[in-house]
């Protein structure tokens, strides 16, 4: 488990990251989000030991950071490679600083991918280059993976292929991998945890996916459109309504039904139509940080 205890970091009158706190638990793939400039490749550079911080800890397993640095590999957005040197190169040199370093699976999820081994980085495309060095970086198969923005201008297809390789990973041993992104797209369907970050600091974290199944949204039809105001300014008292929107007497509610009678109470106040529709997770975020006064848009947007 990686704690991160009011973490600070200034680059001259720059504050990168301000008083950051997060759990990070085992064997999670762990979304970390915010806009350029929120402060997550700082953080991620703290955590890997290639910065130090102005104040805060960082404890690993129960360790400090010091103590655990062989435990982590850092996947920067842009990884350096020797001039001319191809995959199988830079995995001899990898072996060299990660004794769990696995030479065999490299050159197999290589062989699967039809990325040539001895071929110079160099030549590589853009994505091919990232699913190069995401596979040199699971085959470390180091305790924690930290991925700073892995997806980043990459075409869907190759994304999801980059993805695959994250879930079968996941599938075969435990570790814990922490991907940042600027995109919430890039980050939903693999990741169950998510934190946010904003201006150095952390606006919400947790397992939205679970989250999600107390938030839901409901279309509604009542009989009478003159009574559709009051209706639904009575069932404030009923449901806690996140967000409402009235069409006539077409009414829209998300709401946070943790005791799943929301339909129930709707049928009662005379709805003739009723529709639960899906809820997407930035719909989640919304409805999570609604009444904070904190808006959530400009981060996701």
């Amino acid at each position: 488990m990686i704690q991160i205890r009011e973490l600070k970091k200034n680059f001259d009158d720059v504050c990168a990251v301000s008083g950051l706190s997060l759990n990070i638990p085992e064997g999670t793939l762990f979304g970390i989000l915010g806009t350029n400039g929120a402060g997550k490749t700082t953080m991620l550079r703290i955590l890997s030991g290639i910065l130090e911080a102005d104040g805060g800890e960082i404890i690993i397993d129960g360790e400090p950071l010091d103590k655990a640095k062989e435990k982590i590999f850092f996947l920067s957005d842009s990884p350096y490679y020797f001039p001319n040197a191809g995959m199988e190169q830079m995995a001899k040199f990898y072996e060299d600083q990660y004794p769990d370093m696995d030479r065999e699976s490299v050159a197999f999820m290589a062989e699967a991918l039809e990325l040539d081994m001895s071929r110079p980085l160099r030549t590589f495309s853009k994505g091919m280059k990232r699913q190069a060095f995401l596979i040199l970086a699971l085959c470390a198969r180091t305790k924690y993976l930290l991925c700073d923005e892995v997806f980043d201008g990459l075409d869907p297809i190759v994304a999801e292929v980059m993805k695959n390789l994250f879930r079968q990973e996941m599938r075969e041993r435990r570790f814990t991998a922490v991907v940042a992104s600027h995109r919430l797209n890039e980050l939903e369907d693999i990741c169950g945890n998510i934190a946010i970050l904003h201006k150095g600091g952390l606006v919400t974290a947790g397992d939205m996916k679970n989250r999600a199944e107390h938030v839901k949204k409901f279309q509604c039809v009542f009989e009478e459109e003159e009574d559709t105001g009051r209706i639904a300014s009575e069932l404030q008292k009923d449901l806690d309504i996140v967000r409402s929107h009235v069409d006539g007497s077409f009414v829209t509610l998300v709401v946070r039904d943790k005791t799943n009678d929301a339909k129930e109470i709707l049928t009662s106040r005379a709805a003739v139509l009723i529709r639960e529709a899906p809820m997407s997770l930035e719909e989640v975020f919304i409805a999570e940080m609604e009444g904070r006064d904190y808006d959530i848009r400009k981060v996701l947007h």
